[in-house]
């Protein structure tokens, strides 16, 4: 390993303005940035402060150990910055979870405690979090690299040998598997080409190798064109699994039977560079290679991301946190990631990134650019709209507030509805969606209001239009009255999505509100809701409730509570404008259940 050498500092962008920092923050960063000088000098090694400024790390789970062991090395150097010992605290937490909680209130009784940095496993969960104008606003311009992994197409070792010299790209997969002899043309009598996909929901693999295949101008849209290559991939897909390590664990069990059933498992599937080295280092009876796409792919760059005023921060937090930073981009740091199979900010590999391990010890190329916000989220909504099955009952808040002007002179009613209408054209035909108002006395003494039936969205309603028709039409005839009847709604709701219930579909309740419940009816409490919510949660139909706040006067302790208790995650739009994103965030993004 070229252990000792400077590491020059690698940045992606991530947006928003810079922010003031205490002066020692300043000092620390200032010597970080230089490049050139040891960036262990930029803190002090003391015997003597007092007090201790500590920050909470929370990193992806599969370098989290490593920033631990880091920290143990750290601390008994006793760091200290202007007199204080200096301290931090590494917690192990998903990227995509970590993605969507930061945009919620933060419930330290549930996700532990709150960060003041967050390191997930590549800067597009970051991306991915950015959609959210609250998470954007915490998010610092510059992001350090602590290590890379690129992502590859992962392949059992005689197929990748049948290729030779053929190149092979993201679009091969799809062609390879409509051609059902494509093997068999290569020597290789394994049958079809079939690819295991993870899901890019979870997996930092996963979603990496979808955006190579959407998007691919970076446009923040989807086109017909791009459309149609994430179709093939989707159709070429024959197994779906939650993650990398759950295809590699099936391959090891595969493995302990013989190399012909690891053949039989599947041609390929998406994987970080260090999840081939991992593999090939048990010594199995048929190893991996790592496939670098022809046009490029992007890498696991685990960012180190200083959050900026979160709501639950500290003025010392950022301070420990650039302490720490100088000290994990050091030769200890370097060191130890390149043990592990990852590779250092200048994508240079250690000792175990050899041939022998299945992959390329030096990358003459460049990753990918990480794409914008609205490109992860665009690429994220439609593979979801394409390869699940949904039945989501949508619920808007039209109370009087929903008058006041955010923008311009547009409304949040107006902007909602913008929102809603945008959602409704992603589902596909296939869909079953339903549509809700709330406030107060809508219907009778009831606060909500069914303006469209829970139905498949091609289904032929009574005015001969189809049901998509009929809801593009009632969300444009939506006028805001009355007050906020939010805890009835809710357990209606949700008790009309199980009435409803389809055993293989994501079922959910997407609620979108701007106010607290102020029902002048009176109606069910908050306690008495969350006894129902939790009882449902414990039966075999639960249906998680997605809340959305919209706008600053929302109650977003309660929403949080609410989808906590269903099993699920509330989301926040507090200026407004981003609510198209949260809102497609919350149905096509969100966790649709579970513990």
């Amino acid at each position: 390993m070229a252990n000792g050498l400077p590491v020059r500092v690698r940045s992606h962008r991530l947006g928003g303005p810079p922010r003031r920092r205490s002066w020692r923050a300043i000092v620390i960063v200032a010597v970080l940035v230089a490049g050139s000088l040891a960036v262990g000098v930029a803190f002090a090694v003391r015997d003597d402060c007092s007090g201790r400024d500590n920050a909470v790390v929370a990193a992806s789970p599969d370098i989290a150990p490593m920033l631990s062991q880091l920290d143990a090395a750290w601390a008994k150097t006793k760091p200290a910055v202007d007199g204080v010992c200096m301290s931090v605290t590494v917690v192990a937490r998903d990227s995509a979870l970590m993605a969507t909680e930061l945009a919620s209130p933060w419930d330290s009784a549930d996700n532990g405690p709150a960060p003041d940095v967050w390191v997930p496993a590549s800067s597009v969960w970051a991306r991915d979090a950015a959609n959210s104008a609250v998470v954007a606003r915490m998010l610092p311009a510059n992001a350090p690299s602590l290590a890379r992994s690129p992502s590859v197409i992962a392949m059992p070792r005689d197929l990748a040998t049948a290729l030779g010299s053929t190149a092979f790209d993201w679009p091969t997969i799809a062609a390879a598997h409509a051609d059902p002899t494509w093997w068999t043309k290569r020597g290789q009598s394994v049958g079809r080409f079939t690819f295991a996909m993870t899901d890019p929901q979870v997996s930092t693999a996963g979603l990496l190798a979808l955006m190579s295949v959407a998007d691919t101008n970076n446009d923040g849209t989807i086109d017909a064109a791009e459309r149609a290559a994430v179709v093939k991939l989707k159709e070429a897909t024959q197994r779906y699994v939650a993650d990398t390590s759950d295809v590699v664990t099936q391959i090891a069990r595969a493995d302990a039977t013989s190399t012909a059933a690891v053949l039989a498992y599947g041609s390929g599937f998406p994987a970080l560079e260090r999840d081939v080295i991992a593999y090939n280092e048990t010594k199995p009876k048929a190893p991996l290679v790592a496939i670098y796409p022809a046009s490029g792919g992007y890498d696991a760059d685990y960012p180190y991301l200083v959050l900026s005023d979160p709501p639950w921060g500290t003025k010392a937090g950022p301070v420990a946190a650039a302490a720490f930073l100088a000290y994990a981009r050091g030769d200890s740091g370097r060191s130890l990631f390149l043990a592990h199979g990852y590779r250092d900010a200048n994508r240079v590999g250690g000792t175990s990134v050899t041939a022998a391990n299945g992959v390329r010890p030096t990358l003459a190329d460049r990753p990918r650019a990480v794409l914008a916000p609205s490109s992860v989220a665009a690429t994220l909504t439609t593979w979801t709209a394409i390869t699940r099955t949904t039945n989501v009952l949508l619920v808007l808040d039209i109370s009087g507030s929903m008058k006041d002007v955010v923008t311009g002179t547009k409304t949040r009613m107006d902007l909602a509805k913008a929102a809603a209408v945008a959602a409704v054209r992603e589902f596909d035909d296939t869909s079953s969606v339903g549509l809700w108002v709330f406030s107060s006395g809508l219907d009778g003494s009831r606060d909500y209001k069914s303006l469209v039936s829970l139905g498949t969205l091609s289904d032929p309603m009574p005015d001969g239009r189809t049901r998509r028709q009929d809801m593009i039409d009632a969300i444009g005839q939506i006028v805001p009255t009355g007050d906020t009847g939010l805890y009835d709604t809710v357990s209606a709701a949700q008790q009309e999505v199980m009435a409803h219930y389809h055993q293989f579909a994501a079922n959910l309740v997407v609620l979108l509100t701007d106010g607290r419940n102020d029902d002048p009816t009176g109606g069910l409490d908050l306690a008495q809701l969350r006894k129902r919510l939790g009882t449902a949660r414990a039966g075999h139909t639960n249906v998680p409730v997605v809340t959305i706040g919209f706008g600053a006067d929302a109650d977003f302790a309660t929403l949080a509570a609410i989808s906590h208790d269903s099993g699920t995650v509330t989301l926040s739009s507090q200026d407004g404008v981003d609510i198209d994103k949260v809102l497609l965030a919350g149905i096509f993004g969100a966790p649709s259940g579970g513990a």
